[in-house]
Order: structure tokens, then sequence, then C-alpha cells
């Protein structure tokens, strides 16, 4: 039986700028920050918010990897829920975080689209109230 999602990977160019841009300007938690493989130039680095189960990996592709190299700065189709996106909107934008879609209230909930560090596309959304 399946229970729980464990990790999601999020493709990676420079995993030091990613790690920074994850834990520093997004707040999450570095979880594991270790080489691959003994001899390994490539580390696992695991992030998540605080007190979440699942995981992203801030993956670099290599060799084993070479086809996800063309998805790096493309949308990842990761959606992270939040609990005040307005008051969240304003604190990433003073740190420099581009807004590819500005908050955008809907019927199930309000939505917003950022870039990381790597140009991937993250989801934010806030469920609706009551």
């Amino acid at each position: 039986m399946i229970t729980k999602v464990n990790t999601v990977s999020v493709f990676v160019s420079d995993q030091d700028r990613a790690k920074d841009f994850y834990t520093r300007v997004l707040g999450m938690e570095l979880r594991t920050d270790a080489p691959l493989f003994p001899g390994a130039t490539a580390r696992w680095i695991a992030v998540a918010p605080a007190g979440a189960e699942t995981e992203i990996i801030l993956y670099l592709p290599d060799e084993n990897w070479e086809h996800y190299k063309q998805v790096v700065g493309q949308s990842q189709a990761l959606t992270l829920e939040v609990n005040d996106i307005a008051d969240l909107h304003t604190a990433l934008k003073t740190k420099g975080v581009h807004f590819v879609q500005e908050p955008d209230v809907q019927p199930w909930g309000t939505f917003a689209i950022i870039e990381d560090s790597e140009g991937n596309r993250l989801i934010l959304n806030e469920q609706p109230q009551g």
C-alpha cells in the first residue's frame, strides 16, 4: 500500500544557488546535503517546509540523468501550499523573487507562479477561506 509522497525532484543547474534560494529566500529547512555517492560532485540536497513530510530534492542531472537537463528552467508542476499569499507575495517581492503570475483569486483558491533561482516555475496556492 502506498502511504505518502516521499520526495519530488526539481532539476537544477547550480545546487548551491538553488539551496540558497529554497532555504534563505523561501524559508525551507535543509534536511540533507550529502554527496550523491562516494566521490560524486553532485549532492543529494533535500529541502522542505517546516514540518512537511514530502521533501524537495534539488537534483543536478548527471550522466545517468542526462535527459533531465532539458527540463531545468521549465515548469516543474510543483505546487506549494501557503497560508497567506498576500503577505508571502510582499515578502518574496522584497527578496527579489520574480512572479510570472501575480496572485489571482479563483473559486478554488488563490494562486501565483514564481521562478526559482534556476528559472523553474513553482505554483503557490492558498486554499479558499471558509
